[in-house]
């Protein structure tokens, strides 16, 4: 699999993995990327901090580089990758410690930024100027707005988006859909019909992993799709929502209930650590048809061989396709870069046509611009991002810990009244709006 660079070399310290640049002069502290007078362009190096390592993130990480190089041949993308998302965070907290050199960029969720930028005062660049040069922040060819609002911190512009992840998606084998004709469902009913009828034919409906957070996006999209868009965006953003809406959300919680009872094949009652990957395998090979999940799966899948639109499809949660659940990746320049300049490149890269329509279609995400060349798209790439487009509701992510413990927990227990009351409580206690 290709990293983030090409020609790299790869070696493993602090738990990290360093993807460095074989063949490229020094450290990075000392490319200038201009040369003397009449002399030749030297190249820079440019650290990048990103998590983005796994089969669909680094064939997308490369494809946006390999746009970068393109435009700017002369600097090259160091990029020191933690193995995991927790691992980077861990990583960042030194790098941004006193006496420390920050990264030239480093990856984040949005949903982090605020937190991050209250932590650490001062100390990313404000790019707004960056993003009226570039027309970025153009309300109608530019960012979405309301995701445009996920990267502010008061009136500063302190990330840029890469990307919109769907978290309610639906994903399915196109091939036992077809032999057992069965049409991908649109309305909640819909989809139970669907799941009895690939039960009864001998099929397992849904593919799940075993982990709280897996099972949290499970049960968001099931919540929204039994609920309804509308009551599910109220529970999710109005203060006092859970109490007001208890009758429907307890509902919820039976038709997750009714989903693992019937639908899901558990063998070992989730005790092992079984994660998403695994899931999305067992679609693949037709062991079950169908997986909720964000739809990164979908990148995983073009990297298992699998054509969009051919081999498998996705559609969003049955009875809330019209909600948009979203979640952004970005890329946040600190004060202090060495190489801010070719950050900046690099940042000009990420809010081009080409750098959003090359990435996003290896990443299984949607571009965040409202004007991209939908050509460049495959099939259901297209699809999604028209779903993007005509949303009636573009909700950010609500996740905590305590949910994806509730889920898990849910999951394992013998899912009576008393469990299905557990897991209401910790909303009750822990509501998604404080």
């Amino acid at each position: 699999m290709r990293r983030a660079e090409i020609g790299t070399s790869v070696l493993f310290a602090g738990g990290l993995l360093l993807l460095g640049i074989s063949g490229c002069g020094s450290d990075p502290a000392h490319m200038s990327g201009t040369g003397g007078a009449g002399g030749a362009i030297a190249d820079r190096k440019v650290e990048i901090f990103s998590w983005w390592i796994a089969p669909g993130e680094a064939e997308a990480l490369q494809a946006l580089v390999d746009v970068n190089k393109v435009a700017y041949p002369h600097d090259r993308i160091f990029n020191q990758a933690a193995v995991s998302g927790d691992g980077a965070r861990a990583e960042l907290v030194t790098r941004f410690s006193a006496g420390n050199q920050v990264p030239d960029l480093f990856q984040q969720n949005a949903a982090d930024l605020p937190a991050f930028a209250a932590a650490n005062p001062n100390r990313l660049e404000d790019l707004t100027a960056f993003f009226a040069e570039k027309g970025l922040n153009n309300a109608t060819t530019g960012v979405f707005p309301d995701l445009l609002k996920n990267v502010k911190v008061g009136t500063q512009i302190l990330a840029m988006p890469v990307n919109v992840h769907r978290e309610n998606a639906l994903f399915y084998n196109k091939q036992i859909f077809t032999a057992k004709g069965i049409t991908p469902p649109t309305s909640w009913a819909d989809f139970l019909t669907a799941c009895a009828a690939l039960k009864t034919a001998g099929v397992t409906p849904i593919a799940t992993g075993s982990q709280g957070w897996i099972l949290r996006i499970m049960f968001n999209s099931i919540a929204m799709g039994s609920m309804g868009s509308a009551k599910f965006e109220t529970f999710m953003t109005t203060t006092g929502s859970v109490a007001a809406q208890a009758t429907d959300f307890k509902a919820a919680i039976d038709a997750f209930a009714n989903v693992l009872n019937n639908y899901v094949q558990i063998t070992d009652g989730f005790v092992a650590d079984v994660g998403w990957t695994q899931a999305a395998d067992l679609v693949h090979s037709g062991g079950a048809a169908m997986f909720f999940h964000g739809d990164w799966a979908k990148g995983y899948y073009v990297q298992l061989g699998w054509t969009p639109g051919v081999d498998f499809g996705v559609v969003g949660a049955p009875g809330a396709a019209t909600t948009f659940w979203y979640g952004m990746d970005t890329f946040s320049l600190p004060v202090g870069a060495l190489q801010k300049d070719g950050a900046m490149d690099f940042l000009t890269t990420i809010g081009s046509d080409k750098g959003q329509t090359e990435f996003n279609k290896l990443k299984g995400s949607s571009p965040v611009l409202q004007n991209i060349t939908m050509a460049n798209l495959d099939a259901e790439g297209r699809k999604t991002f028209d779903d993007l487009r005509t949303s009636t509701s573009r909700l950010a992510v609500v996740g905590k810990n305590a949910y994806d413990d509730a889920a898990l927990a849910f999951a394992k227990s013998a899912r009576d009244d008393a469990a299905k009351l557990a897991f209401y409580n910790v909303y009750l206690t822990s509501p998604p709006k404080m």
